[in-house]
């Protein structure tokens, strides 16, 4: 039957009728009132459905708008606004996505709430009384949340108790932005991942974390470019990103006519720019030879000894030491102040120790042995002693190479240093540390190389502490691992003064009148001893 052409009488036996078959005890009250006031009010034609038993009340011809999602829900007590019936179901259907409607849970709806099969959840006026089917219940805001009509959640106040509830909104948050989620972490773990590529294409250029002391045998035939080196080092195992190291070798302009073909044998902490420069000197013999450098060798020492078993070349070391940037490989030289200043610029560097080299080995190589050791030996304690004494490291190293000429042993060597670091700490009185040893360094080596009247004399203001303030401008030699240590921890004493005899006793003063009797005493010393051996 047209809904239009009901009558009261057909709406009234249909309440009737609903009220016979409802079996449940506490709606048929209801019922039965609802059933008298529509015989009384003789109210306009109504379609009836129920809740649960088709039990929603909506006027026939009337459409409910939809309701935003994002909209909360407000009760509302007033009247349903009519709309013209006859317009009402004229109006052509407009297409909506289908909300499909969540399963019913057992009571009502929550109040004000119904569900539309064209618009999903939609707001529904109250009736006469302020009530529609839900006036049989009302439910709670979380019941209504479940059930979709409400999207916005009140704001929590506090943490503490409502640490469930803040989970709950944190994994629902992360689930309505999880496409967002998964592309920042495909994008960091991209940017790891590149990281880790550019990390190791670098570490095969510089060698940054090899430590690597394995010499390997490499091969470099005649008339080789440097794009077949690089291959020859990938095969050998030396790098892993061959193409990233011909690049490099690319943009740094390395000349591919001036590779030496021979035998060599490098490490893989050299690198491959140092393994390039390497294959641009003659190649060793790979026979080796073991040499020792006692405490106290200078440089030209150390040098003339490299030379004698045929390591290699006196001039080709110290072309090395003018020409190679070393500081940039090793930070304990890296702020060496006045190198231009100084006679040789790596003396108290060159660590001496017993070391194996090959024949005809490459001079920077050489090097490199000796100032990897070094690097070996001044550990964390060295460097936070010297921090403690306000020092740095070369200023350590000097004060040590002279340590290691001025004591007769070991044993003395904490005595001088207290001494001069007394003498140091009072510049006012004691300008210059008057040390015949910085006089032996210049009258012993510089002066045998340097022919120039002019150029010795400004040696010799640098590195003579009878004429320059504390200490030299370099080391006078390299020292060892007891005159360091001696260096980093002095003494603590009252001297400022120290003197030897022949039979190298030290003797000791704290002023002036003692240094004098001292000087008496050690003439006498001398004396006694050239008589004995005079005997």
């Amino acid at each position: 039957m047209d809904d239009n052409k009901r009558t009261p009488d057909d709406s009234y036996k249909d309440l009737l009728d609903i009220y016979a078959r409802e079996e449940d005890e506490q709606k048929r009250p209801e019922l039965k009132n609802m059933v008298e006031r529509n015989r009384k009010s003789g109210k306009k034609p109504f379609k009836l459905e129920i809740k649960d038993l088709d039990s929603e009340f909506t006027d026939a011809p009337q459409k409910r708008p939809p309701v935003r999602r994002d909209m909360p829900v407000h009760h509302s007590t007033d009247a349903p606004e009519r709309h013209n019936a006859h317009n009402a179901h004229k109006r052509p259907p407009e297409k909506h996505k289908i909300h499909k409607r969540p399963p019913e849970k057992s009571g009502t709806a929550p109040r004000g709430i119904s569900y539309d099969d064209e618009f999903g959840p939609i707001i529904t006026r109250g009736g006469r009384n302020g009530g529609n089917a839900a006036s049989f219940g009302t439910a709670s805001y979380e019941q209504a949340s479940e059930q979709g009509a409400v999207r916005k959640r009140p704001p929590i106040k506090g943490i503490k108790g409502n640490e469930k509830e803040i989970a709950v909104r944190i994994a629902a948050y992360f689930v309505r932005n999880k496409k967002t989620w998964i592309t920042i972490a495909v994008c960091v773990v991209c940017a790891i991942c590149l990281s880790s590529y550019l990390i190791s294409c670098m570490n095969d250029v510089l060698a940054i974390r090899r430590d690597s002391e394995n010499v390997i045998s490499v091969t470099i035939p005649a008339e080789t470019n440097t794009s077949d080196v690089i291959n020859i080092l990938k095969d050998n195992g030396l790098i892993k990103h061959k193409h990233f190291c011909k690049m490099f070798a690319k943009i740094m302009n390395y000349r591919d006519d001036n590779y030496m073909s021979g035998i060599y044998y490098i490490t893989k902490s050299m690198g491959v720019e140092k393994m390039l420069s390497t294959f641009k000197s003659p190649p060793s013999t790979g026979e080796t030879v073991r040499l020792s450098f006692p405490e106290g060798y200078t440089a030209d020492q150390i040098v003339e000894k490299l030379e004698k078993y045929e390591v290699c070349s006196a001039d080709a070391i110290y072309k090395a030491m003018r020409e190679v940037d070393f500081s940039s490989e090793y930070t304990f030289i890296k702020n060496e102040p006045n190198k231009e200043q100084r006679y040789r610029s790596l003396e108290g560097y060159l660590y001496p120790d017993t070391y194996d080299f090959y024949k005809g080995e490459n001079a920077s190589s050489v090097i490199r042995t000796f100032l990897n050791n070094f690097q070996k030996k001044w550990t964390d304690d060295y460097q936070k002693k010297a921090d403690a004494l306000n020092m740095s490291v070369d200023d350590i190293i000097k004060l040590a190479s002279i340590i290691e000429k001025e004591a007769a042993d070991a044993t003395q060597m904490p005595l001088v240093s207290s001494v001069l670091h007394n003498r140091l700490n009072k510049p006012g009185l004691y300008p210059s540390l008057q040390c015949d040893s910085t006089a032996d360094y210049i009258n012993d080596y510089i002066a045998k190389n340097v022919t120039n009247a002019t150029e010795l004399a400004a040696y010799t203001s640098r590195y003579s502490t009878y004429k320059c303030e504390g200490l030299p401008v370099g080391a006078i030699c390299n020292p060892g691992n007891d005159s360091i240590n001696a260096a980093l921890n002095p003494a603590k004493t009252d001297y400022y003064f120290f003197a030897h005899d022949t039979n190298k006793k030290i003797y000791l003063a704290k002023n002036d009148s003692e240094r004098q009797a001292n000087n008496i005493a050690i003439l006498q010393a001398n004396q006694k001893a050239a008589k004995s051996a005079s005997q």
